[in-house]
């Protein structure tokens, strides 16, 4: 027996319901019960073999795979022009290897359009994720300038311009070529070579993106120094409503240094996300030439979970920025 859902749908396809409707119309209008009953007869019939036809399996599929591609499209109409044009390139490139692949002949049908599907869900998902990364950098740019401020950027300057070198006019006019009496020109050495220094073995780098790493650090350090000065203010204030202000700033200042630091482990787990849905492209397409269906669904299967975990993640972190945003 057909199943519900599919029993369901089929009744409600336009040409069924069209011919029922007009079945039931030329009933009424010659008043004769056959047109109706024949109409019955049919849609009886109709419901018990179509629904489980291959003809009527291959129609669905096609529609939901129309559906599945509007939604993209629509998807990427809307967040591909905010994304990093490094990430609108990748995208780029997954979705024409998910062309190439639907472009290969399978035996077995059944298996490969699963995996095509879960191809698409993924290329949906790198979408989300790619627009997220895109606003926590956005986030963390805006707040560190933020924190830096005018008045830094202009301590910034005048330091730049109090070490940059005095030009000595009258020495430059009487020896334009010889910079040996200027006092910022490097002294003369005898020809003696220089002794080698050794060099210190490098210091291993944290994983994550430097800029994202040096951001959240920048940013946490201010939060910090804020912290221990109004910590030193605390100290010093006898006014009990000051006191309650400031106890509060504290608390505050600790959480957005708290949330800095969620937000950056969660964009270097962003970018592997990424990684890893583009990976798996790859791994997936070299498993579909080989035609091995039970790896290839094992291995979408696992990316798929991982996928849902990091939107989970996501969505727990909704109510943190809407704390901070108010």
């Amino acid at each position: 027996m057909p199943t519900p859902n599919r029993t369901h749908s089929a009744f409600r396809e336009n040409f069924n319901v069209l011919g029922l409707a007009s079945a039931a119309s030329l009933s009424l209008a010659m008043l004769n019960p056959l047109p109706i009953l024949a109409a019955l007869v049919a849609e009886a019939a109709y419901l018990l073999f179509v629904p489980d036809s291959k003809w009527y399996d291959t129609r669905l599929s096609r529609r939901y795979d129309a559906e599945v591609e509007s939604r993209r499209r629509e998807l990427k109409a809307k967040v591909g022009p905010t994304l990093r044009p490094e990430l609108q390139a990748r995208f780029a490139r997954l979705e024409a290897m998910r062309q190439e692949m639907n472009a290969q002949p399978m035996d077995d049908e059944r298996w490969f359009r699963e995996v095509l599907r879960k191809l698409d869900y993924l290329l949906e998902k790198f979408l989300m994720f790619a627009s997220k990364e895109g606003q926590f950098r956005s986030y963390l740019r805006e707040t560190l300038a933020d924190e830096r401020g005018p008045l830094t950027r202009e301590r910034k300057t005048k330091d730049r311009e109090r070490d940059t070198p005095v030009e000595n006019p009258i020495l430059d006019f009487f020896f334009p070529n010889n910079s040996r009496f200027r006092e910022d020109a490097p002294r003369a050495r005898p020809n003696v070579p220089p002794k080698p220094t050794p060099q210190p073995p490098p210091t291993p780098q944290p994983p994550g993106d430097p800029w994202v790493l040096s951001t959240i650090a920048e940013i946490q350090r201010f939060y910090t120094q804020e912290r221990e000065n109004l910590k030193s203010s605390l100290a010093q204030e006898t006014d009990p409503s000051t006191h309650a202000v400031i106890e509060k700033r504290l608390d505050i200042l600790e959480r957005r240094r708290e949330f800095i630091g969620k937000m950056g482990q969660i964009l270097i787990n962003l970018d592997h996300q990424i990684d890893l849905l583009e990976d798996t492209f790859g791994l997936i397409n070299d498993e579909l030439r080989a035609r091995s269906p039970e790896q290839a669904l094992a291995d979408i299967d696992d990316v798929v979970w991982q996928t849902d975990t990091m939107t989970k993640v996501l969505e727990e972190m909704a109510p943190y920025e809407r704390t901070l945003a108010r």
